[in-house]
């Protein structure tokens, strides 16, 4: 591609509701960099919350406009310049198809030097959210033809045994970590255990990862609280075994009773994307009982909760998650590679639309009759 004159095209964001289709030029690679052909890019609540106005992100950081979104990703490599190293430190070539993760870390903080997560780092760039497309190379988010990948990247190589389409199931999958962890963490009274009571808070997309991993996990009775049937369905085809279709919080505490026999639930991962969420979270789970919030990505508002009666009363345990979890890429690569012939994957996708057509594909998105809704060049 070098040398040849032509245009990108790339949904860029430009405002709260304002995605326009526009032409970049194809840029020259800097030594270390790459370039992704474009596959397929889905479209998660995070941008959601971008394209409703919410500019300001984890830890307040702003969203520069004009931006490239889309950083649930999967491509072709097309260019290299220099040594290209996946994750583990394996060469990549020209033709592999990757799974790049969104953030870039510095390696200098305080959070990179303590080996913190990589979302924890102060200065990091994200694919899609923070770095900008008014300077070039501009084409730093998956809605595009084409992505530009910068040193630092963590690439992870994609099977060609596996249908591309889910290599956009990859970075949410990753954020499914907190479950593990919440194993770890369990005592002999605390969840997360084999057989426990497990309730997600909303079973869109990153919900029904959520639903998906405690199944796989030994989950005892699995509920679905969704008020979209079309989701709970879904649900239920990934093994729920209780379905709570409200976003009523008295009418989903009385199901909650019936299904506990007034115990209440050993664990409750709350993706419901609303901040009123988590305080329905912390009224359904059991003494001992563990809230992990997952779906707020944006400031959106302050809600009420009583540290006595929410917290201490119950002896709450409450994880917050701040993103996708990079040692989870692999083993989410290999786990769908495991389940690709007992699971029913391919209904997780419910739309594809080329990136020509993004306004239909965000305003279904943003409907209740969609489950990951990804674009394509």
């Amino acid at each position: 591609m070098r040398g040849i004159n032509r245009n990108v095209r790339a949904v860029t964001l430009e405002g709260k509701g304002l995605l326009t289709l526009k032409d970049y030029p194809y840029p020259e690679l800097q030594k270390g960099c790459a370039i992704i052909k474009m596959e397929y890019s889905g479209i998660c609540g995070t941008d959601k919350h971008s394209f409703e106005g919410f500019f300001e992100q984890k830890g307040g950081r702003p969203i520069p406009l004009p931006v490239i979104q889309g950083h649930e990703n999967v491509g072709i490599i097309e260019e290299i310049e220099g040594e290209l190293l996946d994750h583990d430190g394996n060469k990549l070539k020209v033709g592999d198809r990757v799974v790049p993760a969104p953030n870039i870390s510095c390696g200098k903080c305080y959070a990179c030097r303590n080996n913190r997560p990589y979302y924890f780092c102060e200065c990091k760039l994200d694919y899609g959210n923070n770095i900008g497309a008014g300077e070039p190379p501009h084409i730093f988010g998956g809605w595009s033809e084409y992505l530009y990948i910068l040193p630092g990247s963590h690439l992870f190589k994609y099977p060609d045994s596996l249908d591309p389409r889910f290599g956009v199931y990859i970075e949410p999958m990753s954020v499914t970590a907190c479950l593990d962890k919440a194993r770890q963490w369990s005592s002999e009274w605390e969840p997360f255990r084999s057989g426990d009571t497990v309730a997600i808070l909303g079973t869109g997309p990153i919900g029904l990862f959520h639903l998906i991993k405690a199944n796989l996990m030994g989950a005892g009775k699995l509920i679905s609280i969704e008020p979209s049937k079309f989701r709970t369905s879904i649900a239920q085809d990934f093994g729920a075994t209780h379905i709570i279709n409200s976003d009523q919080k008295e009418e989903i505490k009385d199901h909650i009773k019936n299904i506990t026999d007034n115990v209440g639930v050993d664990l409750v991962v709350d993706c419901s994307g609303v901040a009123e969420g988590f305080g329905i979270a912390l009224e359904l789970i059991r003494e001992g009982g563990m809230v992990i919030e997952v779906g707020i990505f944006s400031n959106s508002h302050e809600i009420p909760i009583n540290p006595h009666t929410h917290i201490l009363e119950q002896s709450a345990r409450v994880m917050g998650v701040g993103g996708d979890e990079i040692s989870q890429y692999y083993p989410s690569v290999k786990l769908l590679e495991r389940t690709i012939d007992k699971l029913p994957w391919e209904k997780i996708i419910s739309h594809e639309y080329k990136i020509e057509n993004v306004h239909e594909a965000m305003d279904v998105a943003m409907s209740e009759n969609s489950m990951k809704v990804i674009l394509s060049p």
